[in-house]
């Protein structure tokens, strides 16, 4: 029997149709995009270990092709072959490739880290985003980066090590707590890829990507967002800015988080995303009888598709 978005549980059909309410179209594509089995692969080239030609060239002689994101930074989509293939590749086995999905890098883009600013990553984990900052950082200045689980937070040190990364401090600390440890104002710029109930993750042949779904996890996981955004605000220097992201596309935590920020927040204003990428739509202007600041449509959000997965993205700056 052909899967449609009505096996989701709890009718989250509903839920769906009133993510997109001005448009069935999109409810379509976003349908065939919960049956794609595996995604291009995307991957960016690691310029700290490497020089460009060299990864292509390698590409050539393996006959896989490849093509340009002349949106992103030395990023390129894999057309011909599966990750598995790539993993065989010299140039992934020298850490001189990372593999990461193009919405996954689009954060980083946006908050344009610079050689010479103090950056924090609030979440770092799985870690991706850390070390694309330090590698358009050019490896120069300091990266803070948060993981809470000890296991992790060694994975991220070793991956670190493995990509010639020498900038990021890496700290095992809970993002709720963060007044504890640092001075307010202490960083330039942060990065907050906030722990979400990640409905990219759904594929409708199997049952097990999206048990998870549930109101309980959401409101649960909208609930720490707001705690996290909290304890990091107060770090950010007059002026800079902070970027809030999420790959899932529930109103609790993506417009209506930036909706709370802002109405609790009067020295933060909202930065409006010009990012010229396909598969991008509006912010909800309301969900359910909650009506959104109009502000709150700066955003940028993404939707899956062969090479993108679920996104929201915001920015915010300190006055």
């Amino acid at each position: 029997m052909k899967k449609s978005l009505k096996n989701l549980p709890n009718n989250w059909i509903n839920r769906f149709e009133n993510y997109f309410p001005d448009n069935n179209n999109i409810l379509n594509k976003v349908e065939k995009a919960f049956l794609i089995e595996k995604r291009k692969p995307v991957f960016r080239i690691n310029t700290l270990k490497t020089d460009i030609n060299k990864v292509l060239e390698e590409f050539k002689n393996n006959n896989i092709k490849i093509t340009k994101i002349d949106y992103l930074i030395n990023s390129y989509l894999v057309e011909n072959a599966f990750e598995n293939e790539i993993r065989k590749l010299d140039c992934y086995n020298n850490w001189e490739i990372y593999l990461q999905n193009i919405s996954s890098q689009i954060p980083t883009i946006i908050l344009n880290p610079k050689s010479w600013e103090k950056v924090l990553d609030t979440c770092s984990a799985p870690w991706s985003k850390t070390t694309q900052m330090a590698t358009l950082m050019e490896n120069n200045w300091e990266i803070t980066a948060l993981e809470l689980n000890k296991i992790r937070l060694e994975k991220l040190k070793y991956n670190i090590k493995k990509q010639w990364i020498n900038i990021v401090n890496s700290l095992q600390q809970d993002a709720t707590k963060l007044s504890w440890v640092f001075e307010e104002n202490s960083f330039d710029k942060i990065l907050i890829d906030a722990p979400c109930t990640a409905e990219w993750r759904i594929n409708l042949n199997n049952e097990k990507s999206y048990h998870f779904l549930s109101r309980k996890n959401t409101l649960t996981k909208a609930k720490l967002q707001k705690e996290i955004l909290k304890s990091v605000i107060p770090l950010l220097k007059s002026w800079w800015e902070l970027v809030y992201s999420t790959c899932t596309l529930a109103p609790e935590e993506n417009e209506a988080i930036i909706n709370f920020i802002l109405s609790q927040y009067k020295d933060l204003e909202i930065v409006k995303i010009d990012f010229d990428i396909p598969y991008k739509i509006p912010a909800l202007k309301k969900w359910w009888k909650q009506i959104f600041d109009s502000r709150v449509s700066s955003s940028l959000k993404i939707l899956p598709s062969e090479s993108t997965e679920w996104f929201f993205i915001a920015k915010l700056k300190k006055k």
